[in-house]
């Protein structure tokens, strides 16, 4: 669920997230969307305008990153 990934990020070392990027595999715009919502706390609204993507793609695509994170960190 989205808030135990939030937790497992609230406490995560860089060496876990590292660990955990070891694990799954994201595609390069995955990889781009993980870092900026989760390493560098940017919300989707910006991550859409950065990216040229609509918030309704970045959104989905969180969605497919948090499942292959939810199966990592469970």
């Amino acid at each position: 669920s989205i808030k135990e990934i939030n937790r497992y990020f609230e406490n995560a070392t860089r060496a876990d997230v590292n660990d955990l990027l070891s694990k799954i595999i994201l595609s390069e715009r995955q990889t781009r969307i993980f870092e900026m919502f989760y390493l560098k706390d940017m919300n989707i609204g910006f991550i859409a305008d950065s990216l040229g993507y609509s918030q309704s793609v970045i959104s989905e695509e969180l969605k497919v990153i948090r499942c292959k994170i939810s199966a990592v960190i469970q």
